[in-house]
């Protein structure tokens, strides 16, 4: 349950760009019951409004904020990177959108928020909660490591399944037979974190098989490489189990014995 109030019912909001995140905004917020005006596309009116909603690309905010200001009590913006020097508060759901979502697409999302003052911020967050969003603050000085985190969490991950699924067309295999792999691996991060999700060769210091797998990546060789390199720094943080000896008595606190860690767990692994 959100503990934040939704918006006033009777808060009048334009949403400027007609792009992916526009058109779901739009929906979503004409769904929670909000008077909406556009998606509006460059160049046409704004009427006067208590919120005007930013949907443009970041080069393009500057330019869009002047222009609505004429007609806009506030202006907020939806980009992750950009800061507020040109609007009142910003919104950004942390999700990939393609631009057909339902409207119940933000749902315990989470979305970064700021505003200029605690008043700004306090009508972010109630713009999240309207949304279904679950509100976060990142400020100015925190939102390019913001941002990339979100890259690195969704484009980045694309760049990495493209490999894999280039790599299996090799062998005859779909992408379709990937993908109940790559959901369950981010369902355990999810709940664990990189380290105690880790498996495979790396995780168990098999590096004949790291090497077959790096005469296999042909071309993908210098990704293959610098990936290899950060797991093996995340398989070195791995926690190490702790069992009781075969046969023995159950150890005390302080006395059991440490099992060899990944290296063994997960052997019959990916």
């Amino acid at each position: 349950m959100h503990s934040t109030p939704a918006l006033p019912s009777e808060t009048t909001i334009a949403i400027v760009g007609a792009g992916r995140l526009g058109g779901v905004l739009a929906r979503a917020l004409h769904a929670a019951g909000v008077e909406i005006v556009g998606p509006l596309r460059r160049g046409e009116p704004i009427p006067p409004v208590d919120l005007a909603i930013l949907c443009v690309p970041d080069a393009a905010i500057p330019a869009a904020a002047e222009s609505a200001r004429a007609s806009a009590a506030l202006i907020a913006h939806v980009s992750g990177a950009t800061g507020l020097d040109d609007v009142d508060l910003s919104i950004h759901p942390l999700q990939t959108l393609t631009g057909a979502e339902s409207p119940t697409v933000f749902r315990g999302v989470g979305a970064a928020i700021d505003g200029r003052t605690a008043d700004d911020r306090a009508r972010a967050a109630r713009l999240a909660t309207t949304l279904g969003l679950v509100p976060f603050r990142v400020d100015d000085a925190h939102r390019a490591s913001y941002h990339a985190a979100a890259s690195f969490a969704s484009n980045f991950v694309l760049t990495v399944l493209d490999a894999a699924e280039e790599l299996a067309a090799t062998a005859g295999v779909d992408r379709a037979h990937l993908a109940p792999l790559v959901r369950q691996t981010v369902d355990n991060w999810a709940v664990s974190g990189a380290a105690a999700a880790l498996t495979g060769p790396i995780a168990r210091g098999d590096e004949e098989t790291v090497a077959r797998q790096r005469a296999a990546s042909a071309h993908l060789a210098p990704l293959f490489d610098a990936l290899a390199a950060s797991t093996r720094a995340i398989a070195r943080t791995a926690p190490r189990s702790v069992v009781a000896v075969p046969g023995s008595a159950v150890a005390a606190p302080g006395s059991a014995v440490a099992a060899p860690g990944p290296a063994a767990e997960n052997e019959a692994h990916v």
